[in-house]
Formats: C-alpha cells, structure tokens, sequence
C-alpha cells in the first residue's frame, strides 16, 4: 500500500468515527440535531477528501460509468 492509499485511508476511518458519533448523538432521548448536522457535514467533506485521495482520477465512479 502506498503513503497517499494509506493516508486516505485513514480519512476513511475518521469519517467513520464521525459516523459513529452521529449515529450516538442522534439516538439520544433529546438529540441536538444541529450537531448531527455539523458531524454529517464534516462526514461529507472527509468522504470526499478520501475519494480524491485514492481513487486514481481516470477511474470513474459506478454511477459514472
């Protein structure tokens, strides 16, 4: 595995922890649903820095294909 795979995929596990913290939060009794919003939001961003990072630019997502 090279240096930028091994690194986006810690992207991708950081977005998973994220993950976590809003599935947590929004299973609360009395969720802050702004917070899960922010955490979707940095989930997002984190999914796309990763998808950047490790897929080579002239593979094109399924959806794309």
């Amino acid at each position: 595995m090279i240096f930028t795979d091994q690194m986006a995929t810690k992207l991708l596990a950081q977005a998973a922890r994220k993950l976590t913290d809003a599935i947590n939060e929004a299973l609360c009794a009395s969720p802050d649903k702004r917070l899960v919003r922010a955490v979707l939001d940095q989930v997002r961003t984190d999914l796309n820095e990763f998808e950047d990072a490790y897929f080579d630019e002239d593979e094109a997502p399924p959806e794309q294909r």
